[in-house]
């Protein structure tokens, strides 16, 4: 994740800058591991500089908005949060473009990298290579959470809409678990896609459904569901692989 990380960054500095340099240096303050890439490319009005970590903006080379697919600063704000580090972005037109990614000094290995405690291994030892098929609309959160999940050595296979994956859904094993944002871009829920789901294969497939609203999604759900769990949005990674693997102990 921290290379794909890298490599939107460095990409995205290299295609707005024609002339001069891009820069990669780092930095170790008291508290964090500070890595930055500068450019001297075209650079960004400040009223725009919100607006890079949004999926669909791109600025172009006087400033202007570019037609395209701007994902790779979305990606790496997820990827950030995913990982634990913090993101910031400065810029001046002209003059180019500077992405620092503070990454806090617990998160840093030592000389010698101390062995994975005993209770982390009972977690992730059972999941290697089972199967995940993820519904998430939002592009930068699938994007990201489906490379975390894969890294963590899941087949996963991803959907941004009902329709795209209708065919995974058909194909689940047994074995395989449904991860679904509650609020998809469309009149279907993930709770809806769930129920549907149990309903053609009769039985309960197992299931865990992400909200950036927990409580009002609760107030929805009202009763119990078995075998499905539920977790907020944006959601802890430790926490999803906890349900992961007792949904795949059940």
């Amino acid at each position: 994740m921290f290379a794909q990380l890298l490599q939107n960054l460095i990409g995205n500095a290299l295609k707005y800058t024609e002339h001069g340099y891009v820069r990669i240096t780092q930095g170790l303050e008291s508290d964090a591991l500070v890595l930055a890439i500068e450019d001297s490319g075209a650079g960004i009005p400040h009223d725009k500089l919100e607006r890079v970590f949004d999926e669909y903006y791109q600025i172009g080379p006087q400033g202007t908005q570019r037609l395209g697919v701007g994902l790779g600063l979305a990606i790496v704000r997820e990827v950030c949060r995913l990982l634990g580090y913090s993101v910031a972005v400065s810029s001046r037109v002209g003059e180019g473009t500077g992405v620092s990614i503070r990454i806090p000094r617990h998160r840093l290995l030592a000389a010698a990298q101390a062995p994975v405690p005993a209770a982390d291994v009972a977690i992730q030892m059972p999941l290697s290579g089972s199967r995940v098929v993820l519904l998430e609309d939002n592009d930068a959160v699938r994007m990201a959470t489906e490379l975390f999940l894969t890294l963590e050595g899941f087949d996963t296979r991803a959907a941004a809409t009902v329709e795209e994956a209708e065919g995974m859904l058909a194909d689940m094993r047994s074995s395989d678990i449904l991860i679904a944002d509650y609020h998809l871009d469309g009149k279907l829920t993930g709770l809806d896609v769930l129920l549907q789901l149990r309903s053609q294969q009769g039985r309960d497939v197992p299931a865990i459904l992400l909200s950036g609203d927990l409580q009002s999604m609760m107030r929805v759900v009202k009763t119990a569901i078995p075998n499905c769990r539920f977790l907020s949005k944006p959601v802890d990674t430790k926490a999803l692989l906890t349900a992961i693997a007792e949904l795949g102990a059940s």
